[in-house]
C-alpha cells in the first residue's frame, strides 16, 4: 500500500510546475533505493519542477536521457537530433556551471543551433560510471561523472521509473529529474 501512495504522491507533484524542495526531498527520501543491476539500460529522461534554474534545461536542447551499458560504462547525457537519432554528449564540453545559474527557459533559440553544431559536443565513450553510494542517509545506485562533481542519485518509483537527485559540488539548490525506462 505504501508504494503505490508514494507512486501517485510522484505523479501528482511531477505535473506540478511549483514543487518545494522540501517536499521533493521528503518524497524522495521515502523512495526505496535502486540496485545498481537494475539501472542497466537506455531511459527517457525528463524534468522535475521546483523552481531551479536547470528546470526545462535539458529538455530546451532535445534530452533524450541516459544509458547505462554497464558499471564502468556510462553514458550521462543522450540527445536526440533533428529526427529520430539519438547521440551522446560529453557533459565536460557543455555549460553545466551556467546551466545552473541562468534560467533555461529563455535559452530555447539556442536549441536550432546546439543541434547543428552538435558534432562538437558527440562522443561515442563512456564519460561516468554507476556506483552504490550513501545519499541523504541511504545507499543507492549513483552516475558518478569522470570528469564534472556531479553525482546523480538515485530512487526507485517503480520497476520502470527513477527519481534522481543531481548533487553538484557547489550548486545551491538540488535539481531533480525522472528516467523512465525504454
Amino acid at each position: 500500500m505504501k508504494d503505490k501512495k508514494l507512486e501517485t504522491r510522484f505523479h501528482e507533484m511531477r505535473a506540478k510546475k511549483n514543487n518545494s524542495v522540501e517536499d521533493s526531498f521528503a518524497l524522495y527520501d521515502a523512495l526505496d533505493v535502486v540496485p545498481l543491476n537494475e539501472m542497466m539500460g537506455r531511459w527517457h529522461g525528463s524534468g522535475f519542477h521546483t523552481g531551479h534554474t536547470m528546470d526545462g534545461a535539458l529538455e530546451t536542447f532535445n534530452w533524450y536521457g541516459k544509458e547505462f551499458v554497464d558499471p564502468e560504462n556510462v553514458h550521462p547525457l543522450v540527445f536526440k537530433s533533428f529526427g529520430k537519432t539519438l547521440f551522446k554528449v560529453n557533459p565536460s564540453l557543455m555549460p553545466v556551471r551556467l546551466a545552473t545559474l541562468i534560467p533555461s527557459t529563455k535559452l530555447w533559440p539556442l536549441r536550432y543551433l546546439f543541434l547543428l553544431v552538435r558534432f562538437l559536443f558527440q562522443t561515442k565513450h563512456s564519460k561516468a560510471r554507476v556506483r552504490q553510494i550513501e545519499f541523504r542517509g541511504k545507499v543507492s545506485s549513483a552516475m558518478i561523472y569522470d570528469n564534472l562533481p556531479i553525482h546523480d542519485v538515485f530512487r526507485k518509483v517503480n520497476e520502470n521509473t527513477l527519481f534522481g537527485c543531481m548533487d553538484y559540488k557547489g550548486m545551491k539548490q538540488p535539481f531533480f529529474f525522472v528516467l523512465v525506462r525504454d
